[in-house]
Protein backbone atom coordinates (compact mmCIF):
# COMPACT_ATOMS: atom_id res chain seq x y z
CA UNK A 1 0.00 0.00 0.00
CA UNK A 2 1.46 3.51 -0.98
CA UNK A 3 1.21 6.13 1.55
CA UNK A 4 0.40 9.98 1.12
CA UNK A 5 1.85 12.33 3.64
CA UNK A 6 2.00 9.54 6.11
CA UNK A 7 -1.29 8.31 5.66
CA UNK A 8 -1.69 4.02 5.96
CA UNK A 9 -4.78 3.71 4.99
CA UNK A 10 -6.79 4.14 1.61
CA UNK A 11 -9.89 5.50 3.23
CA UNK A 12 -8.38 8.29 4.64
CA UNK A 13 -7.78 9.21 1.51
CA UNK A 14 -10.85 9.02 0.21
CA UNK A 15 -12.64 10.95 2.09
CA UNK A 16 -9.37 13.56 2.12
CA UNK A 17 -10.62 14.00 -1.87
CA UNK A 18 -14.10 13.92 -1.08
CA UNK A 19 -13.74 16.88 1.37
CA UNK A 20 -11.70 18.61 -1.14
CA UNK A 21 -13.81 18.32 -4.06
CA UNK A 22 -16.96 19.30 -2.26
CA UNK A 23 -14.84 22.59 -1.22
CA UNK A 24 -14.41 23.20 -4.85
CA UNK A 25 -18.16 23.63 -5.62
CA UNK A 26 -18.02 26.60 -2.68
CA UNK A 27 -20.42 24.19 -0.67
CA UNK A 28 -19.87 24.60 3.20
CA UNK A 29 -18.55 20.58 4.07
CA UNK A 30 -20.79 18.98 6.59
CA UNK A 31 -20.90 15.55 7.77
CA UNK A 32 -23.87 14.71 6.24
CA UNK A 33 -22.76 16.28 2.84
CA UNK A 34 -19.45 13.84 3.14
CA UNK A 35 -21.40 11.08 3.93
CA UNK A 36 -23.85 11.89 1.01
CA UNK A 37 -20.79 11.66 -1.07
CA UNK A 38 -19.49 8.65 0.53
CA UNK A 39 -22.17 6.57 0.21
CA UNK A 40 -21.89 6.41 4.40
CA UNK A 41 -23.70 6.65 7.18
CA UNK A 42 -23.54 9.70 9.25
CA UNK A 43 -22.32 7.81 12.09
CA UNK A 44 -19.22 5.70 9.92
CA UNK A 45 -18.19 9.66 8.45
CA UNK A 46 -17.85 11.12 11.96
CA UNK A 47 -15.95 8.27 12.94
CA UNK A 48 -13.61 8.75 9.93
CA UNK A 49 -13.64 12.59 10.54
CA UNK A 50 -12.17 12.13 13.84
CA UNK A 51 -9.21 10.29 12.62
CA UNK A 52 -8.36 12.19 10.69
CA UNK A 53 -8.79 15.25 12.98
CA UNK A 54 -6.70 13.45 15.34
CA UNK A 55 -3.91 13.16 12.27
CA UNK A 56 -4.24 17.31 12.04
CA UNK A 57 -5.81 16.69 8.53
CA UNK A 58 -9.19 18.05 8.99
CA UNK A 59 -10.44 20.82 11.06
CA UNK A 60 -13.67 21.15 12.32
CA UNK A 61 -15.57 24.33 13.23
CA UNK A 62 -19.54 25.18 13.77
CA UNK A 63 -18.50 28.27 11.67
CA UNK A 64 -16.72 26.90 8.81
CA UNK A 65 -17.78 23.08 8.69
CA UNK A 66 -14.99 20.59 7.72
CA UNK A 67 -11.55 21.75 6.28
CA UNK A 68 -8.79 20.59 4.80
CA UNK A 69 -5.36 21.32 6.94
CA UNK A 70 -2.12 22.01 4.36
CA UNK A 71 -1.37 18.69 5.15
CA UNK A 72 -4.93 16.83 4.24
CA UNK A 73 -5.19 19.78 1.09
CA UNK A 74 -1.60 18.32 0.29
CA UNK A 75 -2.78 14.32 0.73
CA UNK A 76 -6.09 14.96 -1.37
CA UNK A 77 -4.53 16.39 -4.26
CA UNK A 78 -1.96 13.78 -4.62
CA UNK A 79 -4.58 10.93 -4.67
CA UNK A 80 -6.62 13.16 -7.30
CA UNK A 81 -3.95 13.44 -9.35
CA UNK A 82 -2.99 9.97 -8.97
CA UNK A 83 -6.98 9.08 -10.51
CA UNK A 84 -7.07 11.89 -12.75
CA UNK A 85 -3.89 10.47 -14.73
CA UNK A 86 -5.43 6.99 -14.55
CA UNK A 87 -8.19 7.92 -16.36
CA UNK A 88 -6.27 9.62 -19.20
CA UNK A 89 -3.76 6.52 -19.33
CA UNK A 90 -6.78 4.05 -19.41
CA UNK A 91 -8.24 5.84 -22.46
CA UNK A 92 -4.66 6.29 -24.21
CA UNK A 93 -3.29 3.25 -23.39
CA UNK A 94 -6.17 0.87 -22.78
CA UNK A 95 -8.22 1.81 -24.96
CA UNK A 96 -11.00 2.61 -21.95
CA UNK A 97 -13.76 4.64 -22.98
CA UNK A 98 -14.27 8.51 -21.07
CA UNK A 99 -17.50 7.20 -19.46
CA UNK A 100 -15.56 3.64 -18.35
CA UNK A 101 -12.47 5.29 -16.44
CA UNK A 102 -13.62 6.53 -13.14
CA UNK A 103 -14.50 3.72 -11.75
CA UNK A 104 -11.67 1.85 -13.02
CA UNK A 105 -9.06 4.35 -12.25
CA UNK A 106 -11.17 4.26 -8.53
CA UNK A 107 -10.30 0.83 -8.09
CA UNK A 108 -6.34 1.46 -9.46
CA UNK A 109 -5.34 4.39 -7.40
CA UNK A 110 -4.42 3.22 -4.16
CA UNK A 111 -2.37 -0.17 -5.65
CA UNK A 112 -0.19 1.53 -8.39
CA UNK A 113 3.64 2.86 -7.20
CA UNK A 114 4.83 6.19 -7.26
CA UNK A 115 7.24 4.99 -9.46
CA UNK A 116 4.22 3.59 -11.90
CA UNK A 117 2.60 7.14 -11.69
CA UNK A 118 5.61 8.85 -13.15
CA UNK A 119 6.15 6.28 -15.63
CA UNK A 120 2.37 6.61 -16.48
CA UNK A 121 2.58 10.21 -16.69
CA UNK A 122 6.10 10.12 -19.11
CA UNK A 123 4.12 7.67 -21.47
CA UNK A 124 0.53 9.64 -21.97
CA UNK A 125 3.01 13.23 -22.11
CA UNK A 126 2.38 14.88 -19.22
CA UNK A 127 -1.16 15.95 -19.56
CA UNK A 128 -2.48 18.55 -17.40
CA UNK A 129 -6.08 17.64 -18.15
CA UNK A 130 -8.45 13.95 -17.16
CA UNK A 131 -10.71 13.31 -20.27
CA UNK A 132 -13.27 14.59 -18.95
CA UNK A 133 -11.80 18.18 -18.63
CA UNK A 134 -10.55 18.43 -14.70
CA UNK A 135 -6.76 19.73 -14.35
CA UNK A 136 -4.45 17.17 -12.73
CA UNK A 137 -2.29 18.70 -9.84
CA UNK A 138 1.05 18.93 -9.88
CA UNK A 139 3.26 16.28 -7.94
CA UNK A 140 4.11 18.94 -5.27
CA UNK A 141 0.04 19.32 -4.80
CA UNK A 142 -0.75 22.76 -7.08
CA UNK A 143 -4.02 22.99 -8.78
CA UNK A 144 -3.94 25.08 -11.34
CA UNK A 145 -7.09 27.80 -11.22
CA UNK A 146 -9.16 27.98 -14.41
CA UNK A 147 -11.86 30.68 -15.30
CA UNK A 148 -14.49 28.85 -16.92
CA UNK A 149 -18.47 29.55 -16.85
CA UNK A 150 -21.22 26.73 -16.78
CA UNK A 151 -22.72 26.68 -20.37
CA UNK A 152 -26.17 28.39 -18.72
CA UNK A 153 -24.68 31.50 -17.96
CA UNK A 154 -23.51 32.62 -21.05
CA UNK A 155 -25.88 35.21 -23.22
CA UNK A 156 -27.20 33.86 -26.76
CA UNK A 157 -25.35 34.20 -29.59
CA UNK A 158 -21.94 33.67 -27.26
CA UNK A 159 -19.39 31.01 -28.63
CA UNK A 160 -17.55 29.03 -26.83
CA UNK A 161 -14.90 25.87 -26.05
CA UNK A 162 -16.49 23.02 -24.18
CA UNK A 163 -13.57 22.10 -21.83
CA UNK A 164 -14.62 19.93 -18.75
CA UNK A 165 -17.77 18.20 -18.19
CA UNK A 166 -19.28 18.08 -14.35
CA UNK A 167 -20.12 14.76 -13.39
CA UNK A 168 -18.82 11.35 -13.13
CA UNK A 169 -22.05 9.30 -14.08
CA UNK A 170 -21.20 7.16 -17.03
CA UNK A 171 -24.74 7.78 -18.52
CA UNK A 172 -24.42 11.27 -18.87
CA UNK A 173 -21.25 10.91 -20.35
CA UNK A 174 -22.02 8.18 -22.63
CA UNK A 175 -24.87 10.45 -23.79
CA UNK A 176 -23.17 13.69 -23.85
CA UNK A 177 -20.69 11.60 -26.67
CA UNK A 178 -23.16 10.35 -28.64
CA UNK A 179 -24.28 14.04 -28.87
CA UNK A 180 -20.66 14.96 -29.70
CA UNK A 181 -20.36 17.14 -26.43
CA UNK A 182 -17.21 16.31 -25.29
CA UNK A 183 -14.00 18.89 -23.89
CA UNK A 184 -12.50 20.59 -26.94
CA UNK A 185 -15.87 20.89 -28.54
CA UNK A 186 -17.03 24.13 -29.69
CA UNK A 187 -20.65 25.10 -29.73
CA UNK A 188 -22.64 28.55 -29.59
CA UNK A 189 -25.47 29.04 -27.34
CA UNK A 190 -28.61 30.04 -29.61
CA UNK A 191 -31.18 29.84 -27.16
CA UNK A 192 -32.42 29.26 -23.50
CA UNK A 193 -36.27 29.23 -22.76
CA UNK A 194 -37.24 31.04 -19.66
CA UNK A 195 -37.61 29.34 -16.36
CA UNK A 196 -35.15 26.84 -16.73
CA UNK A 197 -36.32 25.70 -19.81
CA UNK A 198 -34.23 23.49 -22.82
CA UNK A 199 -30.89 24.69 -24.08
CA UNK A 200 -30.35 25.11 -28.09
CA UNK A 201 -26.93 24.68 -29.22
CA UNK A 202 -25.28 24.40 -32.45
CA UNK A 203 -21.95 22.42 -32.80
CA UNK A 204 -19.31 24.30 -34.29
CA UNK A 205 -17.31 21.01 -36.18
CA UNK A 206 -14.33 20.77 -33.73
CA UNK A 207 -14.57 17.31 -33.40
CA UNK A 208 -14.22 14.40 -36.33
CA UNK A 209 -17.09 13.42 -38.15
CA UNK A 210 -18.99 16.29 -36.57
CA UNK A 211 -21.48 18.05 -38.86
CA UNK A 212 -20.86 21.65 -38.31
CA UNK A 213 -24.03 23.74 -37.29
CA UNK A 214 -25.80 20.72 -36.05
CA UNK A 215 -28.10 21.70 -33.86
CA UNK A 216 -28.66 20.10 -30.45
CA UNK A 217 -31.51 20.77 -27.27
CA UNK A 218 -30.27 19.63 -23.74
CA UNK A 219 -31.90 20.05 -20.44
CA UNK A 220 -31.29 22.78 -18.33
CA UNK A 221 -29.99 20.83 -16.08
CA UNK A 222 -27.81 19.18 -18.32
CA UNK A 223 -26.53 21.90 -20.05
CA UNK A 224 -25.51 23.31 -16.69
CA UNK A 225 -22.62 20.42 -16.19
CA UNK A 226 -20.84 21.56 -19.84
CA UNK A 227 -18.26 24.29 -18.62
CA UNK A 228 -16.84 25.95 -21.16
CA UNK A 229 -14.56 28.99 -21.62
CA UNK A 230 -16.38 31.78 -24.12
CA UNK A 231 -14.70 32.51 -27.24
CA UNK A 232 -16.62 35.15 -29.44
CA UNK A 233 -19.83 36.97 -29.17
CA UNK A 234 -21.66 39.59 -31.38
CA UNK A 235 -22.06 41.73 -28.12
CA UNK A 236 -18.38 41.38 -26.48
CA UNK A 237 -19.74 43.49 -22.73
CA UNK A 238 -22.89 40.35 -22.37
CA UNK A 239 -20.72 37.09 -22.57
CA UNK A 240 -22.25 36.24 -19.52
CA UNK A 241 -25.76 36.11 -18.63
Amino acid sequence: MQTFCGLTTDGMLDYLAAIYKLDKKHERVTTGALAARMSVSAAAASSMLKRLEEGNLVERSNADGITLTEQGRLAALQLIRRHRLLEVFLIQVMGYSWDQVDHEAHALQHSISAAFEERMDALCGYPTHCPHGDPIPSKDGVMPEEKLVSLVKLTPQATARIRRVATDDSRILRYLARLGLMPGQMVALQEIAPFNGPVTIDRLGSLPNLEEGSQQILGHDLAGLLFVEPLFTKHPTAILA
